[in-house]
């Protein structure tokens, strides 16, 4: 990774982070929403990392599953996510760690992210790969048969394009 810059996130077609939630009863929460744009600086070893994504364009796999997620998205007022975390670069160079928050209408998450580069041996940085993990606690789904859920977690996932910027 290099020591040092500015690279935007490409918000083209594709550019989704993934939510998948641990196993809830018979199913899990499996969620893409398309990232409209983000930042990563890096400057003298220390991290930036800003993401917005569009809560009101997720995506789910099962019509059902949708609604329910969309409910959610209305009833928080969350129809934009915004995610603002800071870290320091690896010993090895190679990875950041960013920890921060995601705020989507009511609803304010901690989520700490492993960002690689994952782009060409001659530019890694021309895609990065974006791994972690958080926990809401409580929750209420609006699905028969789940209800309330007394801890809710979920993996974050992303493979996003950058641009140096």
């Amino acid at each position: 990774m290099d020591t040092g810059g500015i690279w935007q996130v490409q918000a083209v077609e594709g550019a989704e982070v993934r939510l998948r939630s641990k196993r809830i009863g018979l199913v899990s929460v499996d969620v893409k929403a398309p990232v409209r744009s983000g930042e990563l600086r890096i400057v003298r070893g220390k991290a930036q990392l800003s993401l917005a994504m569009a809560l009101d364009q997720l995506s789910t796999g099962n019509f059902i599953m949708q609604a329910a997620a969309r409910t959610l998205v209305k009833r928080h007022g969350a129809g934009s996510l915004v995610y603002e975390g800071q870290g320091r670069l690896a010993a090895k160079g190679r990875m950041v760690t960013v920890a921060g928050m995601a705020r989507a209408g009511d609803v304010e998450v901690a989520i700490d992210l492993l960002v690689t580069p994952v782009g060409p041996d001659g530019d890694p940085m021309l895609e990065i790969e974006l791994t972690g993990s958080a926990s809401i606690g409580r929750v209420h789904l609006p699905l028969p048969g789940l209800g309330t859920i007394d801890d809710f977690s979920f993996d974050v996932d992303a493979r996003l394009a950058l641009r140096s910027g």
